[in-house]
């Protein structure tokens, strides 16, 4: 193998343990041994030609592969991901010590192309791209060396800048194809992809998820977005609700909370004031009216549906016109449909009731809101019976809900994923060697309640607390993603608890952040309308390149000086182009040399090893074939041919 492709080979490698520890999902404790010895594969690989060497290495292999399976196999699925990634970089890093002139480089490719591949399932969309431009403009140099390599070419120094060069190019030009083919190609931008919903546990910027999966914590990033401008219209700002819901969780499997999609149960199954539809697109619920009313624009719909308080009585949606409504019984609305108009904003007007309402629950919703999954941590039974012993026993259901919410509050911590001290399981939060976030609070005092019959549901949504001071307008991001709890009454109303520490959580979410975070934050923004890219976006996008050319022509014809100078640039750079050797020329000299039976000199250049080979008798077939490869590149770097004519 050329020592030319190895500095390659290092940088794949490192890229792959990079892409690996964006993920979150192996630590760096983890990586550290790896990215040791990768770091060091250009002295490790001396040491292979000796034979102990060798033995060792491949038995500690082997050794590591076998105690992965092993972790595999007796953990279950819970840690098949961490495993599986480890393995792959491991590959990676055994490949970059041992490929030498016997082994093709050909693995270490394909190896690198599927880490940076899977990770991309499971990293954060920005910080994975910005590895995956480095790995381009690093894999298409290399695999241009390794053709040479396998060529037989000699790369000296002014070659190998050439094919930098030369694939900086390329690069740029596959990078065009591909956006002009993401701008142009009509595709089906509401078909999830081949792997699904299974793949949508990826770390991103917090938000209110469609499933909260516990098995899987990835670290979060909080991010800035806006998704809702809450602005009182009629009413006192005090008559704000703080908790905002989107999606309520019913069934808990022990690992992850399902919604409770009311519309694919019975009637019996309803658990909140149905909406009525009037006239003028106005949805109504059997609720005492209230004096406070407010207007809400929704930015961020990938949920589909519009978030709203519990005490939501009024709401009559005033743009897009394209949006299809549909009411849910268990009290927020969703959007079925959207029009062409996708990336505008959803503003609705809602009114908010005195309370929020009631409907007498059935038997089977008291069942379902009472389920348990199929294994409960012992501590949850002892702290359930403990703190109800410390109430009168004729505590009603809310006043045993009520204790249970302020133990949580009071003694354990809040933390968010990938923070130091952050609980790698619910049953570390549980008994307090971790801190957790929303979801475990929200989980613990629901499986307080239910071990005690107290029916109960999960909600996520928004938890509103900012405030512009410039409109008066509430603004809820994304980074204000919580979790709380539900209770349900005997009269059929339902009780909010919050048992995360509020300070906590208001500290983590106002946290002042420092210009390089603002800067990420800006970047990861900018590629949030990249893959949020949909038809009304390719829409614009084409119209913006139709309109492209007349618009440069008008500036042009408005700003002359301007013009002049752009295309004195773009003849310059056109010249210096066609003084620099090309890498067509460069294996044509190659060839040329090797035909003519010659090998190069330390320091020798093109035109020298010309003479040298006119010196020693060389035949005129191959003197004049080596003559022309030596005129073209002369020509192509310096504008001259070989008998140094300029051209």
């Amino acid at each position: 193998m050329s020592e030319r492709l190895l500095p390659f080979l290092l940088l794949l490698t490192l890229l792959d343990l990079a892409f690996v520890q964006a993920t979150g999902v192996v630590t760096g404790n983890d990586l550290l041994a790896l990215w040791l010895l990768a770091a060091a594969a250009p002295w490790l690989r001396r040491l292979q030609r000796r034979r102990w060497c060798r033995s060792t290495w491949n038995a500690a292999v082997l050794v590591v592969f076998a105690l992965l399976v092993h972790h595999a196999t007796t953990t279950g699925l819970l840690y098949m991901l961490e495993d599986g990634l480890l393995l792959a970089v491991l590959c990676q890093v055994h490949l970059l010590n041992n490929v030498g002139e016997r082994q093709r480089p050909d693995l270490v490719f394909f190896n690198s192309f599927l880490v940076a591949f899977v990770t991309s399932f499971f990293a954060p969309d920005l910080t994975w791209s910005l590895l995956f431009v480095a790995h381009a403009f690093v894999l298409v140099p290399a695999l241009q060396v390794n053709v040479f390599a396998r060529r037989g070419v000699r790369l000296d120094g002014a070659s190998l800048r050439t094919v930098l060069r030369d694939s900086v190019g390329l690069t740029f030009a596959v990078g065009v194809a591909t956006a002009a083919a993401f701008v142009l190609l009509p595709r089906d931008f509401e078909r999830h992809g081949w792997l699904g919903d299974a793949m949508n546990a990826s770390p991103a910027d917090a938000g209110v998820a469609e499933r909260i999966r516990l098995d899987k914590e990835f670290p979060i990033a909080l991010g800035n977005d806006v998704a809702l401008r809450i602005e009182v219209v009629d009413g006192t700002p005090d008559r704000m609700p703080s908790h905002w819901r989107v999606v309520a969780f019913a069934e808990f499997d022990g690992a992850s909370w399902s919604p409770q999609e009311n519309d694919r149960r019975a009637a019996r199954f309803v658990t909140d004031p149905a909406w009525t539809t009037e006239r003028g697109g106005t949805f109504v619920r059997d609720i005492e009216p209230g004096d406070t009313t407010m207007r809400v624009r929704l930015q961020d719909r990938s949920g589909r549906r519009l978030p709203m308080p519990l005490e939501a009585q009024r709401v009559r949606v005033e743009a897009p016109d394209d949006v299809l409504v549909d009411p849910k019984s268990w009290g927020v609305l969703g959007i079925v449909r959207m029009g062409d108009r996708r990336r505008q904003d959803v503003v609705y007007t809602m009114e908010l009731g005195a309370t929020a309402g009631a409907v007498q629950p059935s038997p089977s919703v008291r069942r379902l809101m009472t389920n348990l999954p199929p294994s409960v941590p012992r501590m949850v039974r002892d702290l359930a019976s403990r703190l109800r012993s410390e109430l009168p026993d004729a505590a009603t259901g809310s006043q045993v809900a009520g204790a249970c919410c302020e133990w949580l509050q009071q003694h354990r911590r809040y933390e968010l994923p990938g923070r130091p001290g952050f609980a790698r399981n619910l049953a570390e939060f549980l008994v307090g060697a971790g801190a957790g976030h929303c979801e475990y609070f929200a989980t613990a005092l629901a499986l307080l309640l239910r071990v005690q019959a107290i029916p109960c549901r999960l909600v996520g949504g928004y938890l509103v607390h900012e405030r512009d001071p410039a409109t008066g307008a509430f603004v809820a991001r994304s980074r204000h993603a919580h979790a709380w709890v539900e209770v349900l009454r005997p009269d059929g109303s339902w009780l909010t608890l919050d048992p995360t520490p509020p300070a906590d959580v208001i500290a983590a979410s106002t946290e002042k952040t420092s210009w390089w975070h603002d800067f990420a934050a800006g970047l990861s923004n900018a590629w949030s309308r990249v893959v949020e890219f949909d038809a009304g976006s390719r829409t614009e996008w084409v119209r913006t390149i139709a309109e492209l050319p007349g618009a440069i022509a008008r500036s042009l014809v408005d700003h002359p000086l301007v013009a002049v100078l752009s295309l004195a640039s773009i003849a310059g750079l056109v010249y210096r182009r066609r003084r620099r050797p090309t890498v067509a020329t460069i294996v044509e000299l190659e060839r040329a040399v090797r035909t003519a039976g010659l090998s190069w000199s330390a320091g020798e250049t093109p035109r020298e090893l010309l003479a040298r080979a006119a010196g020693i008798g060389l035949d005129a077939a191959r003197l004049a074939l080596l003559a022309t490869a030596v005129g073209r590149h002369e020509n192509a770097r310096y504008g001259v041919t070989a008998r140094g004519a300029t051209t």
